[in-house]
């Protein structure tokens, strides 16, 4: 069905832009801000199937397109899977991986739009980065800083892929005027002294990884003026932090000292438990490949593991709340199945963006980097925490996956002009 009415499409892309500039700031500052601005672009975008504007292109499916569909619909099936083969069926594992397969409607809806709707998220990631670290507060007498809405390590990971995403946005649409490129700046150096006053060390494992990436794609994009600025501004920010914030430096000072202790045999630190952990999601991956002991089994297998020796009670007790490795928990909890979809989820997505990173485009091009950037983040940030343990974490990935893509493959590109 269609709307001959040229404001209804007016009045979806002003509700998408607004949607689109608060989100990252609602997943930071509102409880269940994320998926509500989630659920609320999933109803327009299912309105717009039932009734489509005039003036809005048909869905033009691309081959690559089954690609994303199967990944972000492949968390479920191994769900599925594996609890058909256990005769154990429960809903809660259902409900943060249907995020994956419920942005494809978003994704479908927004590509269609016109480009200038996405104008606004140089606006968003910066501003949200900002607003993080001024809200932010002591949590506790360790002396790490966080906000009241999340806990500390998505906190600090959350700012941090924020401000990565705010600095390599510069000159995304268009060159972008000083005042611009200020904000983009200051979001990237907010972002990063929110992640470091966090104290999620395992976060930081991903900047060399954007360093990587910056230096790849956008060295010669980028003025060397901006390039000097960002980079003294992360390396003065980094060392400020790191030498006058006793917090900082002991937290980068335990991972050395952790990894001798574990060496020594003292495994009940905060590297030693992850270890082992590490181990034991290996253990019963072997021991069960195919179908995994359950998405919710790991916690099962900590007693008699510790029974047997190989964990210790400090670890098997944390065990019974996560692996600490999203990867491994997959693997460990759905099998070769889990595993298979979890590296779809992050491979396919990155394989889309890598190609667009390719095309003759600008705007294309730049936000294939930005989406090389922010899957690369969340895939470092998953190694040492499940990141994508949390049904908000879950839609704040596929919801951002699903936008980036969308101005990739937005229709309104194939005349190479934007309205901006």
């Amino acid at each position: 069905m269609k709307s001959g009415s040229s404001g209804y499409l007016s009045t979806i892309e002003k509700i998408v832009a607004l949607l689109l500039l608060i989100y990252p700031t609602f997943m930071l500052t509102v409880k269940g801000g994320m998926n509500g601005i989630f659920a609320f672009l999933l109803l327009l975008a299912l309105a717009v199937a039932v009734v489509r504007p005039a003036d809005m292109s048909v869905i033009a499916w691309k081959p690559e397109w089954t690609y994303y569909v199967a990944a972000m619909l492949s968390m479920t099936a191994a769900i599925l899977i594996t609890q058909s083969h256990l005769h154990n069926f429960s809903s809660r594992p259902y409900d943060a991986v249907s995020r994956y397969w419920l942005a494809i409607p978003i994704f479908l809806l927004l590509h269609r739009l016109r480009p200038n709707v996405f104008f606004v998220l140089q606006f968003a990631f910066p501003v949200a980065a900002t607003i993080g670290l001024l809200l932010i507060q002591e949590i506790d007498a360790s002396g790490r800083y966080g906000i009241s809405t999340l806990d500390l390590i998505h906190f600090g990971d959350f700012e941090l892929i924020l401000g990565v995403l705010s600095l390599f946005s510069i000159n995304w649409f268009k060159k972008d005027p000083r005042a611009m490129r200020i904000l983009k700046v200051l979001g990237f150096v907010a972002g990063l002294t929110a992640s470091f006053a966090s104290g999620s060390r395992g976060g930081w494992l991903a900047l060399p990884v954007f360093i990587a990436i910056f230096f790849y794609f956008k060295i010669a994009k980028i003025p060397s003026k901006t390039i000097v600025v960002s980079l003294l501004s992360m390396t003065l920010t980094a060392s400020l932090l790191h030498s006058f914030n006793a917090n900082i430096h002991q937290r980068v000072g335990l991972i050395f000292n952790e990894t001798a202790l574990f060496e020594q045999g003292k495994r009940d630190t905060s590297v030693g438990v992850r270890w082992q952990l590490y181990q034991a999601a290996l253990d019963i991956f072997k021991r069960h490949p195919i179908f995994g002991v359950g998405p919710q089994g790991f916690a099962l297998e900590m007693e008699p593991m510790v029974e047997a020796g190989k964990l210790t009670p400090a670890a098997g007790k944390l065990g019974e709340g996560e692996v600490h490795n999203d990867i491994l928990s997959k693997a460990a909890g759905m099998g070769i199945f889990g595993l298979i979809a979890i590296l779809a989820v992050y491979f396919v997505p990155l394989g889309l963006f890598w190609k667009s990173s390719k095309s003759s485009h600008p705007t294309i091009k730049r936000t294939g980097i930005l989406g090389i950037t922010f899957v690369s983040g969340i895939l470092v940030f998953g190694l040492t925490v499940e990141f994508l343990n949390l049904t908000m974490a879950v839609a704040f990935y596929s919801f951002t996956v699903a936008v980036l893509l969308a101005v990739c493959y937005n229709v309104h590109h194939r005349d190479n002009s934007l309205e901006i």
